[in-house]
C-alpha cells in the first residue's frame, strides 16, 4: 500500500514495516528512498503529521492552530481512504477463495 502525502514523501508498506519514503534525486534519476521506519500504519502517519506540523510557516498560536486543523484534516481523510482501500482488497481476496 502507498499513501501518497505531497509530490515529495509518501507512506508504502512493505512486508516487514511501514516506511516514511522522500524523493532523491541521484545521477539525474529521481527515486523514492526509505528514512524512517514503523511498525504500524498508525506511527508512521503521526511522525508524518507531526514532522509536517512541526515545520509549518505558522507565526503565533493562531497561525498554529490552524495548520494543526489543516494537516490533521488532510491526515484523517488520508486514513479513511486507505481504510476503504485496504476493505475493498480484503473484500476481494475472500470473493477469489
Amino acid at each position: 500500500m502507498i499513501l501518497q502525502l505531497n509530490s515529495n514523501r509518501r507512506i508504502v508498506g512493505t512486508d516487514r514495516a511501514w516506511e516514511l519514503q522522500r524523493i532523491r534525486v541521484s545521477r539525474g534519476r529521481s527515486e523514492w528512498r526509505p528514512y524512517k521506519y514503523f511498525h504500524s500504519l498508525g506511527a508512521a502517519v503521526q511522525e508524518a503529521a507531526s514532522s509536517e506540523i512541526r515545520t509549518s510557516a505558522a507565526n503565533g498560536l493562531v497561525e498554529a492552530l490552524d495548520a494543526v486543523r489543516r494537516v490533521t484534516e488532510r491526515y484523517d481523510n488520508l486514513i479513511d481512504n486507505a481504510a476503504r482501500e485496504i476493505a475493498k482488497r480484503a473484500q476481494r481476496k475472500l470473493r477469489v477463495a
